[in-house]
């Protein structure tokens, strides 16, 4: 590895550009959270810490290599999820290309998950695997140090002799209450979309946060505990409701969402938030949990201390209507009692969105006609249909390449929004995608239904952000809120992020 040529203690935090214009109706662009524990850590340990969020900003890549060479960074870090990767390659491989002597370290879940064909196909120095906190700060000083040799830095993919060598595994970090608060003041939560999650939104002061870590099962269509590890791991609540009350006060966020695979997997945690969020007085803000969480953990009890938290709408993660089908993919979990917690929720005033999937492994016309009656039955407000794709590091994944190459393979085709490229079961493409709009015209009368939500947000929402919103909502009316691959991939051109 080539002497580093950096002049100060500064690095800088891209993340990688999007296909999709931030400017876009569509767009779910959200403050970098991650980066922003990166950037609290370094400082916390006396570097200089620059985020540049290229899925934000249109930002022109030479000016990039301008600031690069005149800031002189110890490293640079490209951070990106699957959807981002073709940006964090364009990007990764156009630095060094430019300023070759510009350390490139990779980070993220998609590089993790695939860490020699990242390396290889970015260009990069390195990759961070997992959790990057601790792994940073000493990559930093290593290097602020003078160090060619990166072999004793733990969670790394690095080259040596011409070869891809993995340094020592890190282990997680065990208490989370040791990482400083995000770089809230790094990444503004008022400069981005007001569209994160949908059109039906409290307030348009919105920030996104994380109470907790991992997760103890292993869907063998998800990739978190491969990330994150399968041991959940918890913030205090006095910790989360730190942060709530920073960005409250700091910022004006009057609406939280919380961005857990699990927050309520430990009732005693979420509980916990609660009483601490009343304590404060925060329970005239607005909490939801768009990230989906399981059912089968609610009751009588969290339902209620959510709902005097201020805990307006919930996200829930069924998946499948099919018993066989969730048996499978290792969800373990029941249908009665997903059914019981629905209805629960929704006579404590909760609005309800759910999640569900087609296109399973094994799956027949039967078990999707399954998962659409079972959709259709409970009082969700409005579902989301997916269709199953091949996350990287998930076990599907791994069934999937088998026998496949994925060098130069187009990533951005696994958004949840194209049908066309994947068909993990037996049935025509023609019969799942029939099915995927079927389902979304036939969720238990739907335009009864919409009529209630744009009620909702009559009554007790913004006239602004319906506005705002409005193309996204005129799409939702006429069943095409998924289509939106080829308008879409006309966002971006390959020379600007």
């Amino acid at each position: 590895m080539k002497e580093s040529t950096a002049s100060s203690g500064t690095i800088i935090l891209f993340r990688a550009p999007f296909w999709l214009s931030a400017k876009s109706v569509y767009s779910q662009v959200n403050p970098p959270i991650g980066l922003g524990y990166l950037a609290s850590s370094l400082e916390q340990a006396g570097f200089t810490a620059i985020i540049i969020d290229m899925a934000l900003h249109d930002i022109q890549w030479e000016s990039i290599i301008r600031y690069i060479k005149k800031k002189r960074p110890l490293f640079v870090g490209i951070s990106a999820l699957t959807l981002y990767y073709d940006g964090m390659k364009k990007l990764s491989k156009f630095i060094k290309a430019h300023s070759p002597d510009t350390m490139v370290i990779l980070g993220g879940v998609h590089p993790s998950v695939l860490p020699r064909y990242s390396l290889r196909e970015c260009k990069a120095d390195a990759v961070s695997i997992g959790e990057g906190e601790q792994t940073i700060v000493e990559l930093a000083r290593a290097i602020a140090n003078g160090a060619l040799d990166l072999s004793g830095i733990k969670g790394l993919a690095i080259w040596k002799d011409g070869e891809i060598i993995f340094t020592e595994k890190r282990d997680l970090i065990k208490d989370l209450d040791t990482l400083p608060m995000p770089a809230w003041y790094k990444i503004n939560p008022n400069i981005y979309p007001k569209n994160p999650h949908g059109f039906l939104l409290k307030y348009l002061q919105v920030a996104p946060i994380f109470s907790s870590r991992g997760c103890p099962h292993d869907c063998s269509y998800c990739a978190s505990c491969k990330f994150w590890g399968q041991k959940i791991r918890f913030r205090s609540p006095v910790k989360v409701v730190d942060e709530i009350e920073y960005l409250h006060d700091e910022f004006g966020i009057r609406e939280i969402h919380f961005w857990d695979d699990n927050l309520t997997l430990k009732r005693s945690h979420i509980v916990g938030i609660c009483k601490e969020i009343i304590k404060r007085g925060l329970n005239h803000m607005a909490f939801c949990t768009p990230n989906g969480v399981r059912v089968d953990t609610l009751n009588d009890t969290v339902l209620k201390w959510m709902k005097a938290a201020g805990f307006y709408k919930m996200t829930f993660a069924v998946e499948s209507g099919s018993p066989e089908l969730l048996r499978k993919s290792n969800k373990k979990t029941s249908l009665l009692k997903i059914a019981k917690n629905t209805v629960l929720a929704k006579k404590m005033g909760f609005i309800l969105n759910s999640f569900f999937m087609l296109g399973f492994p094994g799956e027949t016309r039967e078990t999707m006609e399954e998962t659409v009656r079972f959709a259709c039955a409970l009082p969700f407000d409005y579902s989301t249909f997916f269709i199953m794709k091949p996350l990287p590091g998930s076990a599907i994944f791994e069934q999937w390449r088998q026998g496949r190459s994925i060098k130069d393979f187009d990533w951005k085709k696994l958004g949840y929004w194209d049908s066309r490229e994947f068909n993990l079961t037996e049935l025509p493409n023609e019969c799942i995608t029939k099915m995927f709009y079927d389902a979304h015209k036939r969720n238990e009368r739907r335009f009864k239904k919409l009529g209630r939500m744009i009620w909702i947000r009559l009554k007790h929402f913004h006239f602004k952000q319906m506005a705002f919103n409005l193309d996204l909502l005129g799409h939702v009316l006429l069943g095409y809120q998924f289509n939106i691959w080829e308008r879409g991939t006309q966002g971006r051109k390959s020379n600007k992020s």
